[in-house]
């Protein structure tokens, strides 16, 4: 493990005194300065650092490798976990769109995964995605203990860094490494997040929301790091990277995604199939990562029903519509397809939600519309293998031309009164 020394002066296995301004190398003493000199390699005088000048070459290092390195030797101290820990998840939106003005960041996941040995080949390494002007920031979490450690960036430090080391990099380098993790991170929390802890006593976690413990993330933490702890899938997980959390209706998505790879199977899901989300909701950022049916492709559209319409929906698939998904294999010259629909009814009675519960689903200002969410991310976890727990066809069809494709997913049509399945308005 990285050992910590004053001055941020790292070492690997064995930590050595600060005396006088000089630090002990090979048993001889050496002058400390605050930046490196020019044809001096910085881990002359941060030895910890050799694993990551290895990896991305001393002349690519950057002040973003940096700022994962020290991310993840703060965590790696408070958590007390060795390098390459399996135990440990690693969540950032370093490198995924998130910027410092004209910078981009995934320089930062090279310190990371140097730094903690936590990669998205070992599974424990979740890169979320949120948007250009979104923070920087870091979580790392411990699934034994349940503990969790957030570092948020400084925008404002690292680019002014950023800004040095276009035009003296030796010097930005040596005097980032002086700086003190509190100068470079703001806020730098801890909390246990275990599910069975906030599932236990949502009152006192409330107000952890309300403070915003971990800068408004909390909930992408939480649901990501406790499902993880559960087992959760690698192509789950990356399908929560690009929702940004596991929510119950992302689930969902993961359930029809397995239920289509199992009932209407398929060998090129990005060519052969087109999926109409009538309406659309969480699930379907599920399919486009499992099935890179992306809007792009042309392979997904967005259907959503008034309230007038869903009334008009058969009461015993009132409020399950979830997806026509056709598959027209290439080559063919017609296709088949299903309509696909999810019990919430009872996915809500499974995961011992109650009528007068579910009503606060949306209650924002309460506790209710996380613990709700949380409490069936964890129950739902049990049906993965299961899908047809809950996933169910509401009907089955043939296509017969290109033409009967094109209208189902045209403007202005609405598919379910094509396929039979509610009367014309």
């Amino acid at each position: 493990m990285i050992k910590r020394i004053s001055k941020s002066v790292t070492f690997v296995g064995l930590a050595l005194p600060l005396v006088l301004g000089t630090v002990l190398v090979g048993g001889c003493a050496k002058e400390t300065t605050p930046a490196t000199q020019p044809g001096e390699s910085i881990i002359s005088d941060y030895p910890g650092l050799t694993p990551l000048v290895d990896f991305v070459g001393e002349e690519n290092l950057s002040v973003l490798s940096l700022v994962g390195f020290k991310a993840a030797d703060r965590a790696m101290e408070e958590l007390d976990f060795e390098k390459g820990d399996s135990n440990i998840l690693a969540l950032t939106d370093a490198g995924y769109i998130a910027k410092i003005g004209e910078y981009t960041s995934e320089e930062a996941l090279d310190g990371v995964m140097m730094t903690s040995g936590l990669s998205r080949g070992e599974g424990n390494l979740a890169n979320l995605h949120q948007a250009y002007n979104q923070p920087l920031w870091f979580a790392f979490f411990d699934k034994q203990s349940k503990n969790c450690v957030y570092l948020e960036a400084k925008k404002e430090v690292l680019k002014t860094y950023l800004d040095k080391e276009k035009t003296d990099k030796n010097a930005a380098l040596g005097d980032f490494m002086e700086l003190k993790d509190e100068e470079i991170f703001a806020p730098i929390a801890k909390e246990n997040i275990g599910a069975d802890r906030l599932l236990g006593n949502p009152e006192a976690w409330q107000e952890k929301m309300v403070d915003k413990v971990f800068a408004g993330n909390e909930f992408s933490i939480f649901t990501i790091s406790n499902l993880w702890a559960r087992g959760l899938p690698n192509d789950f997980l990356k399908a929560a990277e690009l929702h940004d959390h596991i929510c119950p209706g992302l689930t969902s998505g993961y359930l029809i995604a397995k239920y289509i790879i199992k009932h209407l199977p398929t060998e090129s899901p990005r060519k052969e199939y087109t999926m109409i989300a009538i309406p659309s909701w969480c699930k379907d950022d599920a399919l486009i990562q499992i099935f890179e049916t992306n809007v792009g492709h042309r392979r997904m559209y967005v259907k959503n029903l008034t309230k007038e319409q869903r009334k008009a929906l058969p009461k015993d698939i009132r409020g399950k519509t979830a997806n026509i998904v056709i598959r027209w294999k290439r080559g063919a010259e017609k296709g088949d397809g299903m309509l696909i629909g999810f019990d919430w009814d009872k996915a809500y009675e499974l995961s011992g939600i109650s009528p007068e519960l579910r009503a606060k689903l949306r209650s924002f200002g309460t506790y209710h519309w996380w613990y709700i969410r949380l409490k069936m991310d964890v129950k739902m976890m049990d049906y993965l293998d299961n899908p047809e727990a809950l996933v169910f066809p509401i009907k089955e069809f043939d296509v017969d031309s290109r033409a009967e494709l094109e209208k189902l997913k045209a403007a202005g049509v609405n598919p379910l009164v094509e396929l039979g399945i509610m009367p014309k308005s």
